[in-house]
């Protein structure tokens, strides 16, 4: 599998959302989505992530099209709508999910009036 280019991934969804009319002022709540295959490196992920200071979700149990389990949860943070500042959060994001034996899944956030 490629690596994905994060830089271009955020700044395609930053376009979009701002193609799309959101407000370029809002502050922008970030789910930023990490997955695991075995439950208990997602446990302690999880705990490094909280000890961290970070607003961390629940674990939720997902099984892939290939009847694969998958163990995922995510962090959520907010910044202003800045390539710049996001990049450094998903810089931030993918190095804590290779320390910790995850895969980063990229991150999502909803349009704003």
């Amino acid at each position: 599998m490629e690596p994905i280019d994060w830089q271009e991934f955020s700044n395609d969804i930053i376009e979009q959302l701002l193609e799309d009319g959101s407000n370029p002022e809002a502050m922008y709540g970030l789910e930023h989505h990490f997955v695991a295959e075995d439950p208990e490196v997602a446990d302690k992920a999880q705990q490094n992530a909280f000890l961290k200071g970070w607003n961390v979700s629940d674990l939720e149990q997902v099984e892939t099209e290939d009847k694969e389990v998958l163990y995922c949860f995510d962090i959520d943070t907010e910044c202003p709508l800045d390539e710049e500042i996001i990049h450094e959060e998903v810089e931030a994001m993918v190095a804590f999910a290779e320390e910790n034996n995850l895969e980063y899944d990229g991150w999502g956030t909803h349009f704003e009036d």
